[in-house]
């Protein structure tokens, strides 16, 4: 499974003598139960077939070889199971590094000195981990959901109270037996507090999702610490012996409501400050000028974007999202057709910022990309 820790191994690996064929796939199926990936990739194979086999960096031999070494990955390798796959190839030279995950990716290739972590990075950052707690009185699951799939469950089942012979329907009996049913609950909850307590400090998710029946959804709240309560994104109902898949398939319409929340939340928060002129940048330029000086504490940019193109200082590193044909800083000539997207996704991404994508068209107003500032 994708991690944090992919995005940033990649992002650390400098350019070399060899250039990086980058390549997206979505494998997912259509109406006919079929993935059509392969014409994507046949159309992008055909578009080097008449290439001069003397092409820098782009030669016909080498792109024919990294097809061929795609294909073979595909072919033998790829668990159908999944729904996207980036591949990194390193034309004329040995890397060859293929991560799969289970949600879609835009199906995209990039040939450059890098390899390519814009769209990775918009698959790694929309989707949080979360811890999902079902339970009762007397049972409790926790599982560790990330990318929509169960990478792990922790079950505790408490010891239910024997019944007396001796009690009876109402009378003192019944009384206080349901003191004791009330006392073994509370015994229960402060376990399963306990449990949850282990599985954050374990998994450290993002926020948690707590299902059962409203009554015991609000005591057990009770019992919880309040940095796990804070952590709290969604409550609802469901059986606590739900099958793991269905839990999965009710609860992804309420996580994508979650995430299309949160996204406004932020965009909002943006527009805000942008018109008070207030920790806050909006379109490329500001942004990046931003970001090369280590103020960003969240970038903010839509999905699927890669059409800006700018410049950069071979010599400073510095990028400019206009035309700038030579570095104010240092004088030296700049080098065009540089892809802002990745850029400021490759900045923020190395210096810890939070990275929110937005959908597309949704900050048109801000020029399709803005930041919040920590200072």
């Amino acid at each position: 499974m994708i991690s944090k820790q992919d995005l940033e191994r990649l992002i650390a690996r400098e350019g070399g003598d060899h250039k990086i064929l980058s390549l997206f796939l979505d494998m997912s199926v259509n109406s006919d139960n079929k993935r059509t990936h392969q014409v994507f990739l046949a159309q992008r194979e055909g578009q080097f077939r008449e290439l001069e086999s003397e092409r820098a960096g782009h030669s016909r031999e080498a792109i024919g070889a990294a097809f061929g070494r795609i294909r073979d990955w595909l072919d033998n390798e790829f668990d159908e199971e999944n729904r996207g796959v980036v591949i990194y190839v390193e034309l004329d030279g040995d890397w060859f590094e293929a991560l799969q995950f289970p949600v879609t990716v835009q199906n995209r290739m990039v040939i450059g000195p890098r390899p390519a972590i814009g769209p990775l990075a918009q698959v790694i950052e929309s989707y949080h981990h979360h811890g999902v707690i079902l339970l009762d009185r007397e049972h409790v699951r926790i599982l560790s959901v990330y990318l929509g799939t169960l990478m792990d469950e922790i079950e505790v089942r408490g010891k239910p109270l024997d019944i007396a012979h001796d009690i009876q329907a109402g009378g003192y009996s019944q009384q206080r037996y349901q003191r004791r049913k009330l006392e073994e609950m509370k015994h229960f909850f402060r376990e399963f507090t306990r449990e949850v307590e282990a599985f954050e400090r374990r998994y450290q998710p993002e926020d948690f999702v707590i299902l059962g029946t409203d009554e015991n959804v609000a005591r057990f709240m009770e019992f919880l610490p309040d940095r796990i309560r804070d952590l709290v994104a969604y409550t609802g109902p469901m059986r606590v012996d739900e099958l793991s898949s269905e839990v999965l398939e009710r609860l992804e319409p309420h996580l994508e409501e979650l995430r299309v929340q949160e996204a406004q939340e932020v965009l909002q928060r943006l527009r805000e400050r942008a018109q008070q002129d207030y920790l806050a940048t909006a379109g490329f330029q500001s942004t990046l000028s931003a970001l090369q000086e280590g103020k960003v504490d969240t970038l903010i940019i839509e999905r699927d974007g890669d059409g800006e193109e700018g410049s950069r200082c071979p010599t400073c590193g510095f990028v400019f999202a206009l035309e700038v044909k030579t570095c104010p800083y240092d004088g030296t000539s700049t080098t065009a057709g540089v892809n802002l997207v990745e850029e400021a996704i490759r900045m923020a991404e190395a210096q810890g910022a939070e990275v929110q994508f937005v959908s597309p068209s949704t900050a048109d107003d801000l020029r399709g990309v803005g930041s919040l500032l920590r200072f």
